[in-house]
């Protein structure tokens, strides 16, 4: 065994009987060496295949198996990004061994079964190869009260246990709860146990977990490099944390993205859409984004897939002009579909003939260089006429058979490659060939990319993942809180479906009611088909203007998202497994931090019985406090969803004198914070930047507001500063309206010096339709102490 001196220090023991029996192998960085921290390579070989072990870092272990005469071992997936450190040494381990990185993590080997550690605690029990016909995978031993969550787009119970699925992305037409395979599959998948495990293939598999053997998870493919992750955290926000630090990031997104995007079944002219917008404006609905069905393309519906061009001048006479009114006038932001097919009879089907699927009827062979370039260019122009984003549809893709092949010599593969081979990174290099492109030719644009399939890493991308053909009933509805959490917990921070269903046109005014309240907390708020007539009407604007209301609040989640990984929807046990009873209240979520949303789901539902975890919880609808630990009965009228915020919360918040219209309206310098009293002190950091400029994180413009704040008896303490003081100056200063969901005393305080009793006002609440009591602050980026005392 060859070591590089200086680099790494190897203790080994020997026991020797005769034969070696058993040799532990410990391999650790030591000293001020420069390879500190570094990563070792490991590789057991045994005479049916070497295993390779590799520490990212004291969080994250990778092992590759690669089965003597296995041919079909390339790996075509892009989802890890991240690449452990130089390898100092490798070092052959025998047949049972513990090898360590940083002292935190190890893997035991024990003759061709691998338990993996953290510091001394054995979260995998045991790892190992099978081979069963053409398929090939790992089996892993679970834990008897071991929970399993993740998995991807799954509308079934957030705890995967029990379940075997398929991993193959599918459209599952008018589905609703209990529907197991959709078309996003993601293989990772978190335990309770502390642990999580990603299967970086992107072949036809499947996972079975704990349902043919209670105690086995087993996941098995039928081609390409045989390689997991397995990834360590105390609870899920270290976990999404430790695996994001890998797979990537969502980047922020505009803040548009957080505003009322319209969508109908498909606008069939100009004079259509302009009808339409001027029918939200009357009713005083607020609106950022529209969505153009196929109809944009031509008028024969899918079979005018690959014109990529407003063909029809009748219906559609100046689309630049009208994509420049919609923007200008109607501060709408356009977004076309795109379906990933060109087929015979259109405009662009004989040119790109030669970038097709071989046998395919008009696929795009995506992972074609000369594809993508020749894609781009039809999107590009839309681009130049004003489109604002785009919505790549049927992508999975729908039509698949596993006859067809792809060429993958631009992945470095020199073999063609079926469809079953490929089929789940299809949608995934569909949206990182918009990325990229985007990144290149329109640079100062945040790409807007609605999808609905895709796999591991596609967060990277930018990508806005619908939840598929859900179907307009109640049980579509009931869907939905777990697929958007399952997604959550997959790296795909911005799932949303369509608030009131997709598959079925319907009159059930209710539903769509309960769909869109529930949407309004969800990360991308989508209303598709016709608002209902009255009293739903003023409903539904009230919770779109809510979504509003929250933009300042909603959109620093992205940088939550962007910097740490942590998903917009979270579980109650997000930051900890301890919670029995939080484990199993899966209908139920986190907005944020501060914000617990439970949804209505059931017709005719005046109350439902909701858990709110320990601490004291506030009533958004009218500041009532209740203690937490316990099971309530809510009531919950048509009027209302229960949403509480968590005591010690900050809530930053939208006003505006005028009516807002859009997110263009935004103004970061005049924002109200809403402060929830607690005696624990709290801390909250709200995020701004400009909205729109894409390398805003990269050169650090941006500020980070923190308000820390905590209540002893009748005195409220709010302090506030920023990272970035520089920016202020004599142009540059920020009004803060602080308001408690209490009455306010006269007395108060800004470091030290007593406020005018003129600096309190009220301002109308849109959502408690009540005014609240505030007080002005003015901020200039030095430190500011507010003390109140309340009445």
């Amino acid at each position: 065994m060859e070591i590089s001196k200086g680099r790494i220090s190897l203790a080994i023991l020997l026991m020797v009987a005769g034969t070696l029996h058993a040799q532990q192998v410990i391999v650790n960085t030591v000293g001020k060496d420069p390879f500190v921290g570094k990563t070792t390579e490991v590789v057991y070989k045994a005479k049916e295949g070497t295993w390779t072990f590799q520490g990212f870092n004291n969080a994250v272990i990778k092992t590759t198996y690669k089965p003597a005469g296995y041919s079909k071992n390339e790996q075509i997936s892009d989802a890890v990004t991240a690449k452990p450190a130089a390898v100092g040494t490798k070092v052959t381990v025998a047949q049972s061994q513990t090898v360590e990185w940083d002292n935190l993590t190890s893997v035991v080997v024990q003759r061709e079964k691998f338990y993996y550690k953290a510091g001394k605690e054995v979260k995998v029990k045991s790892a190992s190869y099978f081979a069963q016909g053409d398929t090939r995978g790992f089996r892993f031993q679970l834990f008897n009260d071991e929970q399993i969550f993740g998995g991807g787009e799954r509308a079934v119970a957030m705890n995967r246990r029990g379940h075997r699925f398929n991993l193959y992305n599918t459209v599952s037409a008018d589905y609703g709860l209990g529907a197991e395979n959709l078309s996003f599959s993601v293989p990772f998948f978190i335990s309770s146990a502390g642990y999580a495990l990603f299967f970086d293939n992107p072949s036809k598999g499947y996972i079975d977990i704990g349902l043919t053997d209670k105690n086995t998870l087993e996941a098995g493919f039928i081609s390409g490099e045989l390689t997991y992750y397995v990834v360590f955290g105390k609870n899920l926000d270290e976990i999404m944390a430790n695996y994001s630090s890998i797979t990537g990031r969502q980047p922020l997104p505009p803040r548009w993205v957080f505003g009322n995007f319209v969508s109908r079944s498909g606008y069939k002219s100009e004079e259509q859409v302009h009808q339409a917008v001027g029918k939200i404006k009357q009713d005083n609905f607020p609106m950022d984004g529209l969505l153009f069905d196929a109809a944009w393309y031509g008028d024969n519906g899918k079979a005018s897939m690959g014109n990529i061009d407003w063909v029809n001048t009748q219906k559609w006479p100046n689309p630049k002009q009208m994509l420049t009114d919609l923007r200008t006038k109607d501060n709408l932001k356009s977004i076309l579909i795109t379906e990933p097919y060109i087929l015979q009879n259109t405009k662009t089907f004989v040119e790109g003939t030669p970038i097709m699927v071989t046998s395919a009827d008009g696929l795009v062979d995506i992972f074609r260089k000369p594809a993508q370039d020749f894609i781009w260019k039809f999107y590009k122009k839309q681009v130049a006429n004003g489109v604002s984003g785009w919505w790549l549809d049927g992508a999975e893709p729908e039509k698949h058979p596993a006859s067809w092949t792809h060429n993958m010599k631009d992945l470095g593969v020199n073999r063609p490659m079926d469809a079953e081979e490929v089929h789940n990174v299809y949608a995934h290099y569909f949206s990182k060939m918009f990325f990229e492109k985007y990144s290149s030719d329109v640079s100062d644009q945040r790409l807007v990319l609605f999808n609905r399939s895709g796999f591991a890493g596609s967060q990277r991308y930018g990508v806005l993942p619908g939840s598929g053909e859900v179907a307009r009933s109640w049980a579509g509805l009931k869907s939905q809180p777990l697929v958007l959490l399952g997604m959550s917990l997959s790296g795909l921070p911005y799932i949303h479906s369509d608030a009131g269903g997709f598959a079925a046109e319907g009159a059930d005014a209710e539903l769509y009611t309960r769909w869109l309240q529930f949407a309004a907390f969800t990360p991308v708020f989508q209303p598709g088909g016709t608002v209902p007539g009255e009293p739903y009407k003023s409903i539904a604007r009230t919770y779109t203007k809510l979504r509003y209301q929250l933009l300042p609040y909603n959109y620093s989640l992205s940088y939550d998202q962007a910097v740490w990984g942590r998903p917009l929807m979270r579980p109650l046990y997000y930051y900890s497994f301890a919670d029995s009873v939080a484990l199993k209240a899966e209908d139920e979520y986190m907005w944020g931090d501060n914000i617990l949303v439970a949804p209505i789901t059931s017709q005719g539902a005046t109350a439902r019985m909701l858990y709110l975890p320990a601490g004291k919880w506030y009533s958004l609808a009218n500041n009532s406090v209740t203690d937490g630990g316990k099971y309530i009965n809510q009531p919950a009228d048509i009027k209302q969803l229960p949403v509480f915020v968590r005591e010690g919360s900050f809530v930053p918040l939208w006003f505006s004198k005028d009516t807002i219209r859009s997110t263009d309206a935004f103004n970061s310098k005049d924002i109200t914070i809403r402060y929830y009293p607690s005696s624990y002190a709290s801390t909250y950091v709200w995020y701004d930047d400009d909205g729109s400029s894409t390398r805003t994180l990269e050169r650090a413009d941006y500020e980070l507001v923190t308000f820390k704040g905590i209540t002893e008896g009748k005195k409220v303490t709010i302090d506030i500063t920023t990272n970035n003081p520089n920016q202020y100056g004599k142009k540059f200063k920020r009004t803060f309206r602080f308001e408690l969901p209490v009455a306010l005393a006269s007395e108060a305080t800004v470091n030290g010096k007593p406020v005018d009793a003129g600096s309190f006002g009220k301002q109308p609440d849109p959502f408690q339709q009540l005014s609240n009591e505030f007080l002005t602050v003015e901020f200039n980026g030095k430190p500011v102490k507010v003390e109140i005392t309340l009445k």
